[in-house]
């Protein structure tokens, strides 16, 4: 089976989010019946990992870039606008086409995780014909896009695309069910998929017991849908310092930091680094409880409800408590009441925030039994074998 992977993400091991979930997803596969098809922003933001960084045939989209400044908040719809309406009229994409067509696929995933790869699925779809075609989803971006250019829209294209592909691949059924509800549309067959990890089931996990300092640990970007139940929980864990020797670390890309460090600094938050994808594990479970956190927001609303975050199967290898914090709705929370591997804290009230951790640290071997529900249910559904078997009979399917 040939498979072709139309974005605007990179595929790569240690970027974490949509990036390192296409990896995982697709590492069975040999690199000669693999083709990337990706904007060249992505690319250089990320180089694709090995054996697919050959495997990559790259898009200019923008031809004015949007300015990464307080400037762009003025400007950069107007900047939009122009690079889709640009690339609407005038562009043919003929060497992306020329690659299509040489590569020759059995199947296209196309896999936006913005605007732009929404608009190029539509820019390359007459090389779909007669091929498989499944859409693929982690998240509502198109909660807020309002995106129109002369010919078209980007809710159009979202219809368009979701209602002539009957196969959905989504990362949770919330988001095929916001989907489902905004667009008027139903699929025939659903995959729901996560971020699938390697593990044997023979690694050592260490029970929690009662010890002087522990230690929370926080994985990952630290985004809007992110920060306020973040935030929240930071401050209790300050608040419990005054009693408690326990500290809270973050493991996340240097520019995010830099990003939130005044305000990091003053929770206080240790950074931790970058840590490449194949050591995060370890890092991980050198920690006593790993956080998680969905915005309580009304903006974020169907994040929360309906993207299961990658770092969730991350968090259950690495064998330590997972602690959630968002609200009552939060995909996150169904996912750990599901399986009861987890605890769910649905308030940003500092004060109570503060009590359900104190009362975990009170005692933390009697929490030990969501650990190995964790490592039950990461070895029967979500270890990479398990998970690309799912998928490839999936797509095998009529």
């Amino acid at each position: 089976m040939k498979i072709l992977v139309l974005s605007d993400a990179s595929i790569n091991a240690n970027t974490g989010g949509f990036s390192q979930t296409l990896y995982n997803i697709f590492s069975f596969i040999e690199p000669e019946n693999f083709l990337l098809i990706t904007s060249s922003s992505a690319y250089k933001e990320a180089l694709p990992s090995a054996p697919f960084t050959s495997r990559t045939v790259v898009y200019k989209f923008e031809i004015i870039k949007p300015k990464r400044n307080r400037i762009g908040i003025y400007i950069n719809r107007y900047i939009d606008a122009f690079n889709f309406n640009i690339n609407y009229r005038f562009r043919s994409f003929k060497k992306i086409k020329k690659a299509i067509h040489q590569f020759n696929p059995d199947v296209i995933i196309t896999a936006p995780n913005g605007q732009v790869g929404l608009f190029m699925h539509n820019a390359l779809k007459p090389l779909f014909e007669n091929k498989k075609v499944y859409p693929y989803f982690m998240d509502d971006w198109l909660h807020k896009p309002r995106m129109k250019w002369i010919g078209g829209s980007i809710h159009a294209l979202a219809k368009k695309i979701l209602n002539e592909n009957k196969a959905w691949m989504m990362v949770s059924k919330n988001l095929a069910d916001v989907f489902i509800e905004r667009y008027k549309v139903k699929p025939e067959r659903i995959l729901e998929i996560h971020n699938p990890v390697k593990f044997s089931g023979n690694e050592q996990i260490i029970p929690l017991e009662k010890k002087q300092h522990y230690t929370f640990a926080y994985a990952g970007a630290l985004w809007q849908m992110h920060f306020d139940a973040f935030t929240a929980v930071a401050k209790a864990i300050k608040m419990l310092q005054a009693e408690r020797d326990i500290s809270l670390i973050v493991y996340t890309q240097e520019s995010q930091w830099e990003w939130r460090k005044k305000e990091m600094e003053l929770l206080p938050v240790i950074y931790g680094g970058n840590i490449p994808y194949s050591d995060i594990h370890e890092k991980l479970s050198a920690a006593d409880f790993l956080i998680i956190t969905s915005s309580f927001h009304k903006e974020y609303y169907t994040h929360s409800k309906a993207s299961v975050q990658t770092k969730l199967t991350d968090y259950l290898k690495a064998g330590r408590l997972i602690i959630s914090c968002g609200p009552p709705y939060s995909v996150n929370h169904e996912f750990l009441k599901k399986y009861d591997c987890g605890i769910c804290i649905e308030t940003t009230d500092e004060n109570k925030i503060a009590a359900n951790l104190n009362t975990i640290l009170e005692n933390p071997f009697g929490y030990n039994q969501y650990i190995l529900n964790g490592i039950k249910v990461l070895k029967e559904e979500f270890t990479l074998e398990t998970v690309q078997k799912r998928l490839q009979k999936f797509l095998e399917a009529l």
